[in-house]
């Protein structure tokens, strides 16, 4: 099949972009020719990349994102005949994708945010009902987020939607072996966060808990995004101790074996992929009960679950951990088991009908 992706691609980071790299090295695998559609990027691309310029300046910059990639998909779909749209992220992909009556068929995933957070706004709402309407298949990475989308009355939701839970490639994300090569100059237990540094992170819940702790550990906060200075105001007004912002961070996968706990403080998430990330590599993770996780993380067996905006808490489990090495390690060795055995292979709903059907 001709498969057509739309949406983040690395080198941005997050979930999405992490999910859609996946989903084209499987598609590839497979024996299917695949093309990108993205946003624009400096950098160089494979040649199967097309990227949709926008401006950028509030308000503008969606709309001229969708403009200019509706026109590429279009093409995209005449000259490559393309069999299958695969959008991911409701507004914008998932809408460049349904516009237009495209002679192809038109899947969505629905990642977290896109259905948690974006339909509170009253001029989105419309356009990601429409969005989820149009398709010919939706595909959420949680139970939760199709439940959500079940309160926007979306027509046929039961019959054209399937769970698609986020996966981990365990080659690429597995325990440490040999020495550590990044995370050397800390003699103290590390705390890493890697993400987007937004609000619905949790971030500030996690600054407050390091100001409280009562426990010697370093916190690395890796990742960018708006709350980089307020974030860093507060570690410099409270003069937090062995708390640094990273920045971006384009190798994860070197960098979480080498952590000592991992943590996800999010106020609102859809299926982290970071926690599987962190749970492939034998990590003990500490993430607050939202998206998934509690569906995942089985507390204080593979992983421990606090409430989230809650710092007191928060401090507690990290505390517990960074002086409980046996128990963290009991964690991380129970976590990789489950993530091999249940998160390691990506479901592609389209591919497995075309299988049976002898396609």
């Amino acid at each position: 099949m001709n498969i057509c992706i739309v949406g983040q691609y690395p080198p941005q980071l997050g979930g999405v972009a992490t999910y859609t790299k996946q989903l084209e090295e499987k598609l590839m695998e497979e024996g299917h020719d695949v093309y990108i559609l993205t946003y624009k990027q400096s950098g160089t691309f494979p040649s199967n990349v097309y990227m949709a310029k926008s401006i950028n300046i509030p308000l503008l910059r969606g709309l001229s994102f969708i403009i200019s990639s509706y026109f590429i998909l279009k093409k995209l779909i005449k000259e490559k005949d393309i069999d299958i749209v695969h959008a991911n992220y409701i507004i914008p992909p998932g809408l460049v994708s349904v516009l237009g009556n495209l002679p192809a068929k038109k899947v969505i995933t629905v990642h977290g945010s896109d259905i948690n957070i974006l339909p509170n706004n009253k001029i989105l709402r419309p356009l990601i009902k429409y969005s989820l309407n149009k398709a010919d298949a939706l595909y959420f990475v949680s139970e939760k987020l199709r439940e959500k989308a079940a309160s926007l009355n979306i027509d046929n939701l039961e019959k054209k939607s399937e769970i698609t839970p986020n996966t981990v490639n365990t080659d690429k994300f597995q325990p440490l072996k040999g020495k550590k090569e990044i995370l050397t100059e800390y003699d103290n237990p590390t705390v890493v966060f890697i993400g987007n540094l937004v609000e619905q992170k949790g971030l500030k819940y996690l600054l407050e808990a390091k100001k409280i702790s009562e426990s010697d550990y370093t916190l690395l906060i890796y990742g960018d995004g708006p709350e980089r200075e307020s974030l860093n105001s507060y570690v410099m007004e409270n003069n937090l101790k062995n708390t640094y912002l990273m920045g971006k961070t384009d190798i994860p996968e070197k960098i979480i074996p080498e952590a000592d706990i991992m943590v996800l403080p999010s106020i609102s998430e859809g299926a982290s992929i970071v926690a599987l990330e962190s749970m492939s590599c034998a990590k003990s993770l500490v993430a607050t009960d939202t998206g998934n996780i509690s569906s995942v993380i089985t507390n204080n067996q593979n992983g421990i679950i606090i409430p989230p905006r809650n710092p007191e808490l928060l401090k507690e489990a990290l505390d517990d951990l960074v002086i409980n090495e046996e128990k963290r390690e009991k964690l991380g060795k129970n976590a990789r088991e489950l993530i091999i055995n249940k998160y390691s292979k990506m479901k592609i709903p389209y591919l497995e009908s075309n299988n049976k059907n002898g396609v």
